[in-house]
């Protein structure tokens, strides 16, 4: 039996509390450049947690910066995640900037390296971790509009945008074709973390598409689907189902493979953790740039949500609850 859900709520109320404490926010001086600018760097409590929540966690620390004036830096170097490699990666040793730019200065349209920041007079360190919204189910439009602007701030880096024109090609999705995003969750189904949204399964997202292949169709229309999964599994149905659905040629689990995992998207046995999020990041890419998007509540989900800007003709989130 599971203990109830206040015991839960003030658990992670405690654990949060705890990070900002022993990681409190702090001004510092580390020299004497750019005297008349204050940065402020974000750092997570490490190792922080799954890819596109610390991601969630930078838009609100990006947000809070510009708010009060200062130059958001997000540094996950000295401030280790889960995702830092042991050599550098296209010569940095941050995990942020293996697949992002730093943010802009939008008074200058630079952007800062660290280097430069730990030289600098006005330094603000951010606390452990403050979540500035509810990353995993915080559709309200306000929040949305700006992260995505946020997002937008700091775009992905040369080697990911190379990387997703790369991998979307495999797709071999036509012009022209009207795109149902359907993000499918394999593993998780087994993991059920405490808290989280209650995921559709394959079978359920199936019906659903059945649906709405008609539901959302115009007159005239060509609409098909694309569908991402870590799990083969979840791709092989859907195609028997509706031949004419896309997806990516990413590296995913086979039979059995995910049981002994933690996070949904790590392919670690398969993949380095730079290859895996390299690739994670060009799936939900391909999900927000969909024409309507479908599925349960989760952090891939949610930032597909972000980057699209609102711009889906039609978005629908499966709502079974939460796992207790």
């Amino acid at each position: 039996a599971h203990a109830p859900v206040w015991v839960f709520k003030a658990s992670m109320a405690v654990w949060e509390a705890y990070k900002n404490l022993t990681m409190p926010e702090q001004k510092k001086s580390f020299g004497n450049k750019n005297p008349d600018k204050t940065f402020f760097v974000i750092r997570l409590y490490p190792p922080a947690a799954g890819f596109l929540a610390d991601y969630n966690y930078v838009l609100g620390y990006m947000k809070y910066a510009y708010d009060n004036g200062w130059i958001p830096v997000v540094d996950m170097q000295n401030y280790q995640t889960l995702y830092n490699e042991d050599h550098p990666i296209h010569g940095t040793t941050n995990v942020w900037e293996y697949f992002f730019e730093q943010p802009l200065d939008p008074a200058t349209g630079k952007r800062y390296t660290l280097e430069e920041v730990y030289q600098s007079k006005n330094v603000i360190l951010s606390n452990g971790s403050d979540q500035r919204c509810n990353f995993t189910g915080d559709k309200d439009p306000e929040v949305l509009k700006w992260q995505h602007e946020m997002a937008m701030r700091a775009p992905f880096n040369q080697e990911q945008k190379t990387y997703i024109e790369k991998l979307s090609a495999t797709a071999q999705i036509p012009q022209g074709v009207k795109l149902i995003g359907a993000p499918i969750r394999g593993s998780d189904l087994g993991k059920r973390f405490y808290g989280h949204a209650i995921q559709a399964t394959t079978d359920e997202m199936l019906a659903l598409l059945e649906e709405r292949l008609q539901t959302w169709k115009e007159p005239g229309e060509e609409i098909s689907i694309f569908v991402n999964s870590e799990e083969q599994r979840a791709i092989d149905c859907v195609k028997a189902k509706f031949p004419q659905a896309y997806c990516t040629d990413s590296v995913r689990f086979v039979k059995g493979e995910s049981d002994g995992v933690m996070r949904v998207a790590d392919l670690y046995q398969k993949l380095s953790k730079y290859e895996n999020i390299q690739q994670y990041l060009t799936n939900i890419w391909l999900l927000s740039r969909c024409d309507s998007l479908i599925g349960s509540m989760n952090n891939g989900y949610y930032t597909a949500i972000i980057w699209n800007g609102g711009k889906f003709s039609h978005l629908e989130t499966i709502d079974k609850g939460r796992y207790k």
